[in-house]
């Protein structure tokens, strides 16, 4: 079999580089760009592997020694932890990224395919890679926005998960409390004391009905002098029945 070792060469700087990149976005941890090309640069030293045989176990360290190596080279040294990270994060990306080539491998079988294999390695990698970054993110947004919830009424305690939202700053013009959304089908209990209060938002205004809550819990602790309005429109957030309101910044 012929080995083309100047495009395996550039296959493996360019592989190495966008998962070190991924690495940098993921952890914000901010370096010049020719810091993750050093970085890529030192990996090319995994092709040793290709001419040298090594015993099984003194490859694996080989390997971990190198992804140590290159992480340093990419985002320097600052403590043991700071480097521990950018390591795992490394081999997090480069197990999805492998993972899904691999997939593609197998599912249109193309194992024989030489140069389509280095054309989906090219193509598809930074693809897969920004798609995995912008998942990621999304989810850690909305994981960090996700609170639970419990409010307590006339000796009825309601249980959910409440979203900070940063659309939601209603306060009473009345007395100035906050208001909590909850969506109205959530609240079964029949003898809740509605009080009408005027509100508005972009494009519309009306009457939300609200209702003083005993206490609300928010991640344990305890907040007063809270609304609660009942909202006859769902969320369509999944998971999540309450709009927390933004206004309640130290959550």
């Amino acid at each position: 079999m012929v080995i083309y070792l100047d495009l395996i060469i550039f296959i493996n700087f360019a592989f190495d580089f966008s998962l070190l990149e991924t690495v940098d976005l993921l952890l914000k941890r901010n370096v010049p760009t020719r810091r993750i090309a050093l970085g890529a640069l030192l990996g090319e030293f995994s092709l040793i592997t290709l001419f040298f045989s090594f015993d099984g176990f003194v490859e694996f360290l080989f390997k971990i020694m190198l992804s140590i190596v290159m992480c340093l080279g990419a985002f320097s040294y600052k403590d043991i932890k700071y480097t521990f990270y950018n390591t795992v994060y490394l081999y997090l990306t480069g197990i999805i990224l492998g993972g899904f080539i691999y997939y593609l491998y197998n599912e249109f079988q193309i194992d024989n395919e030489i140069g389509l294999k280095y054309l989906l390695i090219i193509v598809l990698s930074p693809i897969v890679l920004i798609a995995y970054y912008r998942l990621t993110k999304k989810f850690k947004h909305d994981y960090n926005n996700r609170h639970k919830l419990k409010v307590l009424y006339d000796g009825h305690t309601f249980e959910g998960v409440g979203y900070l939202d940063s659309g939601n700053s209603l306060t009473s013009p009345i007395n100035g409390k906050i208001i909590i959304l909850i969506e109205k089908e959530y609240i079964l209990y029949h003898k809740l004391k509605l009080t009408p209060i005027p509100y508005n938002s972009l494009n519309h205004h009306g009457l939300l009905y609200c209702f003083t809550p005993d206490k609300v819990i928010i991640d344990e602790k305890e907040y007063k002098d809270l609304l609660i309005g009942l909202s006859e429109v769902k969320f369509n957030i999944e998971g999540c029945n309450t709009l927390l309101n933004a206004r309640m910044e130290n959550l």
